[in-house]
């Protein structure tokens, strides 16, 4: 966890930095303006959320391990929301230190939530060259397990459920943070990318992380939640491998009971939810 606490430390400097400055700003500001700077700060946190947040651009801008760390931006803006508007809350300095404490405490909340807690237990089970999940929540930690053995890296799904800071499920940041740290050292590099099929074209043959499900309202064949056993609003993490000579997609799935299946391009049209995650050689 050096990674992680590094990214933490470098989030507090940064915040506090933010938050003095802040306080800088507002000095000698009307309230007028500390109203404006305020307001452009909060929809500057909410461009964040829409646009950024779950990004895979966040992956070229910062390209660490510590990602999921680095990549939240919610207690910088916070502090630096917080220092500006200090002068201007009502009361004395205690009142405005629980406002403020309030602020910076949601912003560390979003810091902490996706990394607190604990890996499940795992199992090494493979088939068919795939690593089987054997909880509900590590599919990606097996897919990741999977991806590394295919380039001669030997990993398992605990191991990687634990790099990959799984909790209730696995965040694509922290998938991407357990590939950095098992290639760091090797002629490998983890690469995430978004597009459709023609994204996977560019990288067959795999394999390939994806992360597949229904959305939350999506309108779909009802064959799907009814006879295939799709959950809407539940993401999972699947392989992909190449498009068949049959017009069909070899894939891989750690939760079907062979490992390996063919989807029809349909079925990839409705379930790839247009991000991948894979491994480049440097």
């Amino acid at each position: 966890m050096t990674d992680i606490y590094s990214g933490l430390a470098i989030l507090a400097t940064i915040s506090a930095a933010l938050f003095f400055l802040g306080l800088r700003l507002s000095r000698s500001a009307t309230t007028k303006r500390v109203t404006f700077i305020a307001l452009a700060t909060v929809c500057g946190i909410g461009i964040y959320i829409v646009w950024l947040d779950d990004s895979v651009l966040l992956a070229r801008l910062l390209p660490f391990s510590n990602l999921i760390v680095l990549g939240n931006w919610f207690l910088p803006a916070c502090a630096f929301l917080a220092g500006t508007v200090w002068r201007k809350l009502p009361g004395g300095v205690m009142r405005r230190s629980v406002y403020t404490t309030l602020l910076l405490g949601v912003g560390l909340f979003a810091v902490v939530q996706p990394i607190w807690g604990s890996p499940p237990t795992c199992h090494d089970m493979w088939r068919n060259g795939v690593c089987m999940q054997t909880s509900k929540i590590s599919c990606s930690a097996a897919c990741a397990a999977t991806i590394l053995k295919a380039v001669g890296i030997e990993a398992n799904e605990q191991e990687m459920a634990e790099l990959c800071l799984t909790r209730n499920g696995t965040l694509w940041q922290g998938l991407y943070r357990g590939l950095k740290l098992k290639t760091a050292g090797t002629d490998w590099d983890v690469e995430v990318f978004a597009g459709g099929e023609s994204a996977l074209r560019d990288r067959e043959p795999g394999p390939v992380i994806l992360t597949v499900g229904i959305p939350r309202g999506a309108t779909v064949d009802p064959v799907y939640t009814e006879e295939y056993g799709w959950t809407p609003g539940e993401m999972h993490a699947a392989l992909f491998y190449r498009f068949a000579d049959n017009g069909n997609v070899d894939m891989g799935d750690p939760g079907i009971d062979d490992g390996r299946e063919q989807w029809s391009r349909e079925d990839l049209k409705v379930l790839y939810r247009r991000r991948g995650i894979r491994l480049v050689q440097r």
